[in-house]
């Protein structure tokens, strides 16, 4: 496992493009991610999953590791197979943590909603490549393209995503 938690970090270190001054002090929208933070963060949402109804469409927790202007770093752990998705201006860096899931990507979505403004929803895919994810893997996923995360009955999975909003970036 901590052999995975240092490929993830080295995967996702660049990206946050960390500065420090003596240690402990990190400028704003600076955060610093280490095997102790995933470790304590996957803790906290594998038993926010566990206090959750096993009958709930949507068995999920997340945590927001990081975030600065456009940029967005979260933890996510997932009880089973929720909603298919598109963000119309925001890219995700999927990396799996832990456990294993297919992730559909691309083609059409199922049932298709709005949840709010540029994020859109769906039931499923239709179409699309389908990923097996395991710890270490990492996906990009640009904006506009539907993805889905699915995990096998009675499984769990957790996975960072790390994401960038183009719209907030202009």
């Amino acid at each position: 496992m901590r052999a995975v938690l240092v490929l993830i970090i080295s995967l996702i270190f660049p990206l946050t493009c960390l500065a420090q001054s003596n240690g402990d002090e990190i400028t704003s929208g600076v955060f610093k991610l280490t095997p102790e933070i995933i470790e304590d963060v996957g803790a906290r949402l594998k038993a926010q999953i566990a206090a959750m109804d096993s009958n709930e469409a949507e068995i999920l927790a997340f945590e927001l590791i990081g975030s600065d202007e456009g940029y967005n770093l979260f933890l996510v752990r997932r009880g089973n197979t929720g909603t298919s998705e598109i963000h119309r201006t925001v890219s995700d860096l999927h990396t799996a943590v832990e456990g294993n899931a297919t992730l559909v990507i691309g083609g059409e979505l199922v049932n298709e909603f709005e949840l709010s403004p540029g994020q859109m929803r769906g039931t499923s895919i239709k179409g699309g490549t389908e990923y097996s994810m395991r710890a270490g893997d990492a996906v990009n996923i640009p904006a506009n393209v539907s993805h889905h995360v699915v995990v096998a009955p009675g499984e769990q999975y957790m996975y960072f995503v790390y994401q960038v909003d183009s719209e907030k970036l202009k």
